[in-house]
């Protein structure tokens, strides 16, 4: 009962997350014009508005392609059918999102440090580090909860055969 409602309860901040960031998506042009109007003249306003929400778009791809494959996860938990390979591929997804994320914010980053002109002044690399920091250890997680998942469906078919 208590594992039931931690998976409910698990399944609905992950739609509130899907939401959030549905929500935030479709705002970042707003939110980059809001922050960028004071500090440079309205004629480069348009490009760096451009090169912003490209770099959020971007990164956004494996992140809600993981969230989805999450979402995915909990529902295989509601139903009672955790130890399946459908798991051990949604795991495997996030694993390779969350290290692709790191790839894509790097070179984000250091696109916009070099090529668009506030972002001149300002400190990537402890972001990029925290960044690649957190999603390794993710991915180094998904892999091996992966590889645990995998094993433990092999050994539940062969328990299921057998008896």
């Amino acid at each position: 009962m208590i594992k039931s409602l931690n998976s409910k309860i698990l399944n609905v901040i992950i739609l509130i997350g899907i939401f959030i960031t549905g929500v935030l998506l479709l705002a970042t042009p707003m939110i980059s014009i809001a922050l960028f109007k004071t500090q440079i003249p309205i004629s480069q306003l348009n490009s760096i508005m451009i090169n912003v929400s490209i770099c959020v778009y971007l990164c956004f791809i494996p992140y809600m392609i993981s969230l989805f494959k999450l979402k995915k996860l909990c529902r295989l938990i509601i139903k009672n059918i955790p130890f399946t390979m459908a798991s051990s591929k949604a795991l495997k997804t996030i694993s390779i999102c969350s290290f692709s994320e790191i790839i894509i914010f790097s070179g984000c980053l250091l696109y916009l440090k070099y090529f668009v002109i506030p972002f001149n002044d300002t400190l990537i690399i402890p972001a990029i580090i925290v960044v690649t920091f957190v999603c390794l250890v993710i991915g180094l997680l998904c892999l091996t909860l992966s590889q645990l998942f995998e094993t433990a469906t092999k050994i539940k078919d062969e328990n299921d055969k057998t008896i």
